[in-house]
């Protein structure tokens, strides 16, 4: 059948909009990009001093190897991050307690409403946190900057996994300038049930580096989409053998908090926390 001008123009829009819409979630992710607020890599290292809180081991010398730890998205909850800064010093490790929302002037309350409803701060932009928190433990002697651990927690999971996907050249931080270096590499990550939807990098973009990898996915997990970091860990597993997942099939998320409020304390799980302690443990010695 000969092809009339009109059913050229008709073919060429019916590609454009299959186009459109297999790549809808990349333009919608580097739209919200293009409208995160601008800064340099030293402003956003000057902002992450603010909230960087170092715990050393009681016992040993430095430079230590170190956990930075990236909170969920309504920010620091002092003793639940207390406690695996604590696990982490008991395996000889130094830990980092980073928060990203006080430093920005954002409350409990602010950041349960503006960062956990996915208003500001997306994964993509607080991946500059996570390299600027790298670039901060780099230049602390105590810290050994060979062997750095990146652990993340819920929205921390979920900006580490954006961080691991840039490259310094055309992909890097949402709102970060001036950066074209290759990205610092990491020892390994650690997740505890991070956000693996739609607006997460991961599901469109390779990790740049394999680091040594440790998954924590709660089945009935009420806030996250507990199959899609199911079914993008248990492909990395298959592709490589770095990554370890656990999932711990009736947990709920959080499950590892002994700190929540009598309205949420239901969603502990005291033999789960006790397991993924210990596998968290015995994840940062076998990298020591």
């Amino acid at each position: 059948m000969k092809m009339t001008p009109l059913r050229i123009v008709g073919l060429v829009v019916a590609l454009g909009v299959a186009l459109l819409v297999w790549k809808r979630e990349p333009v919608m992710v580097s739209l919200l990009a293009m409208n995160t607020d601008q800064s340099s890599l030293d402003e956003r290292i000057s902002l992450i001093e603010k909230g960087f809180d170092v715990r050393l081991p009681a016992e040993g010398t430095g430079p230590f190897p170190v956990v930075l730890q990236f909170h969920g998205c309504a920010g620091i909850r002092q003793p639940f991050h207390e406690q695996w800064a604590d696990i982490a010093n008991d395996a000889g490790y130094a830990a980092v307690i980073v928060d990203s929302t006080t430093p920005r002037g954002i409350s409990w309350d602010e950041a349960l409403d503006i960062v956990c409803e996915g208003k500001t701060l997306l994964g993509q932009e607080r991946a500059g946190d996570v390299l600027a928190a790298i670039k901060i433990a780099q230049k602390n002697p105590a810290l050994d900057p060979s062997r750095i651990i990146l652990a993340g927690w819920s929205h921390g999971g979920w900006s580490i996994m954006d961080f691991l996907t840039m490259d310094g050249e055309s992909r890097i931080p949402a709102g970060l300038t001036g950066w074209s270096e290759t990205p610092p590499t990491v020892a390994g990550s650690i997740f505890f049930y991070p956000y693996c939807g739609p607006g997460a990098l991961s599901r469109f973009r390779p990790w740049t580096q394999n680091p040594q990898a440790l998954a924590f996915i709660a089945g009935e997990d009420k806030v996250v989409v507990a199959e899609a970091c199911i079914s993008y860990f248990e492909k990395r597993r298959a592709e490589s053998d770095l990554v370890d997942l656990v999932v711990y099939t009736d947990a709920d998320h959080i499950f590892d908090d002994p700190f929540l409020d009598p309205e949420w304390i239901h969603w502990y799980n005291e033999e789960y926390f006790h397991d993924a302690a210990n596998r968290y443990k015995a994840f940062l010695s076998a990298l020591k």
